[in-house]
């Protein structure tokens, strides 16, 4: 990635389908988010042997505005996780954020809206600084990245197509373990799924080409389809974690 490219994650809490959180189908961070999706994502990487438990947690960080000053920042603005390692970004703040790496952290694209939940994964060490594309309502972050949490990238993976399908059409998973969304449709795409996997009707929205982190807390079968082409649809199981 260039410096500065844009972290695509759309459709990191899940996206698509379970996207239960894109937005909110984020990892969950280690202090216990509500089930991932719009709003909370669940980060379950796997590595050789499955679901690794340490990779079902992510550190957060929250976006916000400074209504006296009109300014933007993260909380904390400083942090230091291990390579591999998640990071979920919630967007409370009244602007949506395109989120770009210095230097190129190995990130995919991430643009988070107004109270959206994203996971974020580094599987680069190094210091990297972390910052909104538009200046004016610019927020920054710094993170160290070192050491090795043994978390791989996530799979398997959804994909919405340019013929506004989600291929493969059914996906197993088992419970908080990780999987991406992609959206290859050309065209921006808000996935809710049913019944709702994180109890506040989560919802995520996928950009043009964005990739997002998901993960579903709890077994069952749901169904995602795309608010803008109804009849796109994707049944994702969730089974118990062994």
């Amino acid at each position: 990635m260039r410096q500065g490219k844009a972290i695509t994650l759309r459709l990191t809490g899940c996206a698509a389908a379970a996207l239960l959180t894109v937005t909110a189908c984020a990892p969950s961070a280690p202090d216990a988010a509500p089930p991932r999706t719009t709003g909370s994502k669940s980060a379950g990487a796997t590595h050789a042997g499955g679901a690794d438990p340490d990779c079902t947690k992510a550190s957060k960080v929250t976006i916000v505005e400074s209504t006296a000053a009109h300014r933007y920042s993260f909380r904390p603005a400083t942090l230091t996780i291990q390579r591999g390692g998640f990071l979920a970004v919630t967007n409370k703040s009244d602007e949506t954020h395109t989120l770009v790496a210095t230097p190129d952290a190995g990130l995919v694209t991430t643009v988070i809206d107004l109270n959206e939940r994203q996971v974020v994964q580094f599987p680069k060490a190094g210091t990297f600084t972390v910052k909104s594309a538009a200046a004016e309502h610019r927020a920054t972050l710094h993170v160290t990245v070192s050491g090795d949490s043994g978390c791989g990238v996530p799979k398997p993976t959804l994909t919405m197509t340019e013929e506004n399908a989600f291929t493969p059409t059914h996906l197993s998973v088992p419970a908080t373990q990780n999987f991406t969304v992609v959206n290859e449709s050309g065209t921006p795409q808000t996935v809710i799924c049913t019944p709702d996997p994180g109890g506040n009707r989560d919802h995520s929205r996928l950009d043009s080409g964005e990739t997002q982190i998901l993960a579903i807390d709890k077994p069952g079968r749901f169904t995602c389809a795309s608010v803008q082409h109804p009849s796109v649809r994707a049944i994702i199981t969730v089974t118990r974690r062994r």
